[in-house]
Parts: C-alpha cells; structure tokens; sequence
C-alpha cells in the first residue's frame, strides 16, 4: 500500500460534495441564499462544463475572512458539532468552494456594505487566495466564476452525457 498524494485526495473527497454541474450549481445557490440574497443570476456555457457564473446580491464576503473563504472545514456558522442541532443554514461556503476549486479555475469577486470598491480573487486548487485586485463588480454581493473544469467533472460523474451549447438561467428571486 502507498499514500495518495495530497491533490488526489482533496479529489477524490471533493467528489462527495460536487458530482455533477448541477450540484455545482445547486452549492453556488445554497451559498448565495445564506448570504441573504434576494436576487441570483446563473449562466452556464456549454451547459456547464466550460464555465459557470453565479452572481449575487447577498451579503459579500468580508476581507477578514477571504483568506479562508474556500478553505475546507472552516466556517462562521458554527464553533462545535452541538451548534449543528440549530443549523438554518444551506451548508459551509468552505466545503462547496472548496471542492470546486479542486476541479476548476476558480475566481470571486465581492464586496460588502462596508467595502468602498469590489475585489477579485483567484482561487489555487487548495482553495487559497493566489492573486487578488480591485474590480468593478459595483454591487453589494458576490460573482462566483468557475471554468475549465470539464474534464475534472466528467471523471466526479458516474454517468456524464456530454452536451453541446449554451444555456442561461437568469433571476431567480427567494
């Protein structure tokens, strides 16, 4: 027997959390309703496996906790497992973010009330923080955009039919 090495682990364990587009979708959703968002915009292209595009008008996420922010097993919902009993949230932004920067480049971009200006990050597969820069997002919350991972979702999926086209799924209001 042999160790895996670190990125085919964090794969492999990001294949419990992310297995198809729409589950990707599905996360990028969840996170943006704990977030307070009233308004999400979702754009796929090549039904997404090429890029998807999650815009927002929640909460944003706060430059303390960026460098955090898609990092596995770190949240602000919770401080123990007892807190899990009187969970109302969708879910941890670390464990979906997380996972899909193992198998995508990963960018978000937000600001938050108490932000002057928007500001871009660029995810590793870690989930780390590897470049960040002013942006023009404009509005209170967050854009999600996640590319080139098609290859990495057609091996998570058990079954994949590859399409071909775009598709856009755009304001859907809670």
């Amino acid at each position: 027997m042999k160790q895996l090495p670190a990125a085919t682990i964090r794969l492999l364990s990001s294949s419990q959390v992310i297995t198809s587009v729409i589950s990707v979708v599905k996360e990028l959703i969840e996170n943006s309703l704990d977030a307070g968002a009233t308004n999400i915009d979702v754009k796929l292209e090549n039904y997404g496996f090429d890029k998807i595009e999650v815009r927002d008008n929640g909460d944003g996420i706060k430059a303390v906790d960026a460098p955090v922010m898609a990092i596995k097993h770190y949240t602000s919902k919770i401080n123990s497992h007892e807190d899990l009993e009187n969970l109302t949230t969708y879910g941890f932004r670390g464990e979906a973010l997380g996972s899909i920067c193992c198998i995508a480049e990963v960018l978000i971009t937000t600001k938050t009330a108490a932000d002057n200006f928007s500001t871009q990050y660029a995810l590793d597969s870690s989930g780390h923080i590897v470049s960040q820069k002013p942006s023009h997002l404009g509005q209170v919350g967050s854009l999600i955009w996640m590319a080139d991972g098609s290859a990495s979702l057609i091996l998570l999926m058990p079954l994949c039919v590859h399409l071909h086209g775009n598709c856009e799924i755009t304001n859907l209001k809670h």
